[in-house]
């Protein structure tokens, strides 16, 4: 299981590989986003998701890494935030200026696949 800590509503972080990674987006989710950080540092698609706010489960279940790395989340005003799929054509946060991924390595590679967006 994977332990994903929020801080506010855009910043959120998790262990993994001995180091601990901060994902900071100023929309579309980050907790998908955080996901596919994860995926592109290889976890296991089928590892749990434990998301937490203040030490407090932020969701009655979770999910696994490959849920919620094919998802984001899109607001329109009158319903409030809603989690979404991802779609194929989106490129996640390709004109968010605001997103910072910490720790990548130079060598590094963008993850395609039918479900994950590029991540940049």
């Amino acid at each position: 299981m994977i332990r994903l800590d929020l801080s506010g509503c855009t910043v959120a972080s998790f262990t993994a590989g001995g180091g601990t990674h901060v994902v900071d987006v100023s929309r579309g989710g980050v907790i998908c986003t955080a996901a596919r950080r994860m995926l592109v540092l290889g976890l296991d698609p089928a590892e749990q998701v434990d998301v937490r706010r203040d030490g407090k489960p932020a969701f009655t279940r979770c999910l696994p890494v490959a849920w919620w790395a094919a998802r984001t989340v899109v607001e329109d005003g009158e319903q409030g935030p809603r989690i979404r799929l991802l779609m194929p054509t989106e490129a996640p946060h390709s004109a968010n200026s605001a997103l910072r991924v910490s720790g990548r390595p130079k060598d590094e590679a963008p993850v395609y696949g039918p479900s994950v967006g590029e991540v940049e």
